[in-house]
């Protein structure tokens, strides 16, 4: 009973053994991989992709990462950061307008056109300026974090991409 159990502990382990030296696919080539030009047109940064020496467009290029499963969660990671990117600049211009409005509204200072002097005629409170302005600051910094972290992983899905022909 013990010999039977010590002899199919052995093969199970020996298989292990063996599955853990399996080479890996060698039919790959190495000119397929990405590569990413930096080039700038009139002020905003673009990136032109070549495969093998061919230029390839965006769409190509991510169809190849989507292709590529560690590459792909990267992918998805970067464009829901980008997504997050977007509201938090529409956040900020909405509440920096909002700011903007309630201190213009509720300054309640004008100049006499007599003597030149400001004169105040109300007394508001500009609590809610001050508080739009503070959302506003908020939705700065998350908006460059979030186009920041985009980059990041839009480069790391390309590294990860990369690594299975290297």
């Amino acid at each position: 009973m013990i010999k039977k159990s010590v002899i199919t502990t052995f093969l199970i382990m020996a298989s292990f053994v063996a599955l853990a030296q399996d080479k890996p696919n060698t039919n790959t080539k190495a000119d397929s991989i990405i590569k990413w030009i930096p080039a700038k047109i009139v002020g905003h940064a673009q990136y032109d992709y070549t495969i093998n020496g061919k230029m390839q467009t965006s769409e190509d290029v991510k169809a190849r990462l989507y292709a590529y499963a560690p590459s792909k969660v990267e992918l998805l990671k970067s464009s829901r950061e980008a997504s997050l990117y977007g509201l938090s600049v529409i956040g900020f211009a909405l509440s920096g307008a909002g700011a903007t409005l309630e201190f213009i509204d509720k300054s309640g200072g004008s100049i006499n056109a007599a003597n030149g002097q400001e004169t105040s005629t109300s007394h508001h409170s500009l609590t809610g300026g001050y508080v739009l302005s503070g959302v506003a600051t908020a939705l700065v910094f998350s908006a460059i974090f979030h186009g920041l972290s985009a980059k990041r992983h839009a480069h790391k899905a390309l590294a990860l991409y990369n690594q299975q022909y290297e």
